[in-house]
């Protein structure tokens, strides 16, 4: 049932990238995956049905990555945020660690995916929200 699955929202306007994330974490039965290619269309459908975890590319076009954050925070589109970056200098602005979003939730390309796994399960864990029945 899908609404016993963690729900995780990966957001990255590079194609391959989005595939590369959806076919690694669908091979899991506790999560439905779902996928965006801009932070405006992320927040389109996390209105409709809101995440669990969004992993979210920094640049993107339109909307930046944290600009998505910081908006879908607010809203209460998602419980958890976790950032995808090339840059190796990023620093998280003190809006984002409001959110909850600290250093173990920012991943460089090319992301290690069993590390991002580890993370969203342990955030999951922490939560209460792993294996929840829904809001």
């Amino acid at each position: 049932m899908a609404s016993d699955r963690t729900r995780i929202f990966i957001i990255d306007d590079e194609p391959p990238i989005r595939r590369l994330f959806l076919h690694y974490l669908e091979d899991y039965a506790e999560f439905t995956v779902r996928t965006a290619g801009s932070g405006e269309q992320a927040q389109e459908e996390l209105r409709q049905e809101p995440a669990d975890v969004a992993v979210a590319d920094m640049r993107l076009p339109g909307m930046s990555g944290e600009e998505f954050v910081r908006t879908a925070g607010r809203q209460g589109l998602c419980r958890h945020f976790f950032l995808h970056t090339g840059s190796m200098d990023m620093v998280l602005s003190d809006e984002l660690r409001g959110l909850g979003v600290s250093e173990e939730d920012v991943f460089l390309k090319p992301a290690d995916m069993d590390l991002l796994l580890a993370r969203i399960r342990e955030v999951a864990t922490e939560g209460g929200w792993h294996g929840h029945s829904g809001d």
